[in-house]
């Protein structure tokens, strides 16, 4: 490295020279995730940054907000802060700083957001927050259970010592991405600033091979497209690599066997991975066969003799991410069928969607492009979307008629759709930091009898920000193969691609049906199924996708199509997800949340100081899906108004709008074993579609969709 170099990269260190004589270092920038407005204040979300070596722990964080010239600061030691005391529709341009004992470290990219007073509405909902805020989010396990009984698909906490405490070093993934190499290999502690993203990272899945139940390979459950290996051009160090996506170089995983008594971890063998066909074959050159690992100055290696050996000592995952009972009532065992080879639906990846050239822009019509712009969270886009949003309004107004909710509302619900990323190494063909959701735009067209037609139109890649859990679900979709039908003889669905989607959400109030019939759709999950059974709002539905969840994912409806419940037959992740038979993002049949897990689209926190459960999608009628009830919201707005029979109420002025529903008792057929149903949209729909355009059809190619 030249000096011009070396000096460039001192001035983005921000070096200072202590009185000690050697060199501290500032906090790197922390990464704004989102700015949120609410009334005379705003929400700042971030994640930590990066820690470098010779950086001392961060101490506190900064939102800082600027209008007019004017700062105003808050301070905490977690995301997110909120920054009060601002004023009323002045737009704030917003950065977050962390401070350490070296001092003040660089300023974060700028987010805008402008507050606004609570209206009647607004007061009522609010979207559920970024993956990214939970991440952020301060967690420390108040134990750490010691373990010698190591069981296939369960994950663990790897120390080196046979004490949990904070001082203690954990097997952990690194923090910098790479297409080709993966992550490194490193080892951190679980100190009192630990975040859920710091437990995430250390969070390690055992897989035992097929041919000897005492070998594992160790897959990262927070990248799980990465699985350990060896680097023997690297003095055998261990680094996690791509193993499970479309890696451009062929690497692999090794299988460890542990020895109980002396704590020694020995690399048996080593699989290969073939780029070409997504499968592992016995690498039958590996040369570190029988070695043990080795860890030392924070690196971990493979090394020939057990004299140079470390001890290790396994903890149970203080977090728990098993399928609830309810995603496998039958207790049905978990099948060892071949996955599905990845497919490839975005041909040219994202840049064949985003930016100046991909087709968004490119297509779209010059009426909207100012929406469009950029990709992902912007200031500018936004002005033009609520520019929109108010024309939309005034235009229906003209002609009587209104939109079915407050324009905050839709706002709210755009917001927290193009603040979605990446942040997991999960998706085959998706790198993390990218847009998971890089368009949100609203139309507003006329058709011929010179009636208006606002859409939300969303542009998805239709996967969720974390780890998608496919690898646990107990059985998956199948796809047959040529020569057979048996399920037996499937390879099943346990990898995520990219989707895309272009979906339109109608914003004018059609009305609502009172039976389900009263939608006269051409195809149903009943008609499709060539039953005499009766029209009801589980079965008289989409045989496809009903709505879109805010982290970008669809939704289906709660029955498959064979008329039962999705649940029913163990093929559902944590999330109530599953990838089918013809690829692409997860889509969900259930409502993942549970009491204190992390797993679904929304949490407990989104519960936190709120008067309403949070929203979380849309169905493609237009109406609005919020989070379920807890037992204890009897204090939350519209707790004490039931859910009819599509799962939906009106109350306080909102408008009807949908619920998951948790309350539901189902039986598995041919059992007297009973679950919930954790529905979000039952099937259904309560919207009135009959003069919605395109309405079940082709979601492309319309103008009333800007002319995608």
């Amino acid at each position: 490295m030249n000096l011009r170099h070396t000096l460039t990269l001192l001035s983005a260190l921000a070096v200072v020279f202590t009185g000690c004589g050697y060199i501290a270092l500032v906090p790197t920038a922390p990464s704004i995730v989102s700015a949120t407005a609410g009334d005379a204040q705003i929400s700042v979300a971030f994640t930590a940054p990066v820690t470098l070596s010779g950086t001392s722990p961060v101490t506190n964080y900064t939102a800082s907000c600027t209008a007019s010239g004017v700062v105003v600061s808050a301070s905490a030691t977690s995301s997110p802060i909120v920054v009060k005391g601002l004023t009323n529709g002045s737009e704030y341009s917003c950065t977050v700083t962390a401070t350490n004992s070296a001092g003040i470290g660089q300023a974060s990219t700028k987010l805008s957001a402008t507050p606004a007073a609570a209206t009647s509405a607004t007061a009522l909902y609010h979207a559920a927050a970024p993956y990214a805020t939970l991440l952020s989010t301060g967690y420390q396990a108040s134990s750490l259970t010691q373990t010698t009984q190591l069981t296939t698909r369960s994950r663990y906490l790897i120390s080196d010592s046979a004490t949990a405490n904070s001082s203690a070093n954990y097997l952990s993934v690194g923090s910098n991405y790479s297409a080709t190499d993966g992550y490194s290999l490193e080892s951190g502690n679980l100190d009192s600033a630990s975040t859920y993203s710091t437990y995430f990272n250390k969070i390690i899945q055992l897989v035992a091979d097929s041919s000897d139940s005492s070998c594992y390979q160790f897959r990262s459950h927070f990248h799980p497209n990465n699985a350990l290996d060896f680097d023997d051009k690297d003095g055998n160090k261990l680094k996690f690599r791509n193993n499970f996506g479309k890696a451009t170089v062929g690497y692999g995983y090794l299988c460890f066997s542990y020895d109980t008594t002396t704590k020694y971890l020995k690399a048996k063998k080593r699989y290969a991975y073939s780029t070409s066909t997504y499968t592992h074959s016995a690498d039958t050159g590996f040369t570190a066969a029988n070695y043990y690992v080795q860890y030392a100055s924070g690196s971990y290696k493979l090394v020939s003799s057990d004299a140079n050996a470390s001890k290790f000592y396994f903890y149970a995952s203080p977090l728990n991410f098993e399928i609830p009972t309810d995603f496998n009532p039958g207790n049905i065992a978990y099948v060892s069928n071949p996955a599905v080879g990845i497919i490839t639906k975005l041909q040219n990846g994202t840049a064949g969607v985003e930016g100046s050239t991909g087709t968004v822009y490119r297509d779209i019509s010059a009426t909207y492009k100012s929406q469009v712009a950029t990709a992902g969270t912007n200031a500018a886009t936004k002005l033009a979307a609520d520019a929109q949003l108010a024309a939309i309004k005034t235009a229906l107004q003209s002609k009587g008629e209104t939109l079915r909710y407050d324009t905050a509302f839709y706002t709210a619900f755009r917001d927290g759709l193009l603040a979605g990323k990446l942040h997991s190494d999960a998706v085959s063909d998706g790198t993390p930091g990218q847009n998971l959701v890089p368009y949100v735009f609203f139309t507003n067209e006329q058709d011929a009898s010179g009636n208006y037609h606002p859409f939300m139109v969303i542009v998805s890649y239709g996967n969720g920000p974390g780890p998608h859990g496919l690898q646990d679900i107990t059985r998956p979709p199948g796809k047959s193969t040529p020569t057979s039908t048996n399920y037996a003889d499937s390879s099943v669905t346990r990898f995520t691609n990219l989707e895309n989607y272009v979906i339109g959400i109608p914003m004018k109030d059609y009305g609502l049906v009172t039976t389900v019939t009263e939608n006269n759709l051409s195809l149903t999950l009943l008609s499709d199924a060539k039953s005499s059974a009766t029209a009801d709002v589980y079965n008289y539905s989409s045989i496809a996708d009903n709505g879109i969840l805010i982290t970008g994912a669809v939704m289906f409806p709660v029955y498959s199509n064979t008329l039962v419940p999705s649940q029913s037959s163990a093929e559902l992740s944590a999330s109530g997800c599953h990838v089918g038979q013809g690829g692409g993002g997860p889509h969900c049949h259930a409502d993942g949340y549970a009491s204190g897990g992390i797993m679904g689209v929304y949490n407990d926190a989104d519960y936190v100081g709120k008067t309403h459960p949070p929203l979380i999608g849309f169905g493609y009628d237009g109406v609005a899906l919020f989070g379920r009830y807890r037992s204890q919201d009897s204090a939350l707005l519209g707790y004490a108004t039931s859910l009819d029979a599509w799962g939906g109420h009106n109350h306080d002025g909102l408008g009807y709008h949908y619920h998951a529903d948790h309350s539901v008792k189902a039986t598995l057929s041919n059992s007297t074993i009973s679950y919930t149903l954790r529905s979000l949209i039952r099937g259904a729909y309560r919207g009135k579609s009959q003069n919605i355009p395109y309405f079940g059809v082709s979601q492309r190619n319309n103008k009333y969709f800007g002319g995608l």
